[in-house]
């Protein structure tokens, strides 16, 4: 019997990979979530504050096309908001 592998399992080039290289991915940041009950949310008004349970130094999680995909944090670069990757899922 041989040991050959089948077509299914066999290696991607980088050069077939780049073909793809235009496919657009959205990324998202995940500065909180809280639920508020809708007694709550019809008491809102313009300058309320919501106050979220993630401080400021926690890590953001990161989401690539809704999918967890790892952790980051904020940084300021130029004075536009980044984004540190610091762990991949």
């Amino acid at each position: 019997m041989s040991t050959s592998q089948s077509s299914s399992s066999r290696q991607v080039s980088i050069e077939e990979i780049e073909r793809f290289g235009d496919i657009k991915f959205k990324i998202s940041l995940v500065l909180g979530s809280k639920e508020l009950p809708l007694s709550k949310v019809l008491k809102l008004k313009e300058g309320d504050l919501i106050v979220f349970d993630k401080k400021i130094e926690d890590y953001l999680d990161v989401k690539l096309n809704d999918q967890e995909f790892g952790i980051g944090e904020i940084i300021v670069i130029n004075n536009r908001i980044s984004l540190r990757l610091v762990d991949l899922v």
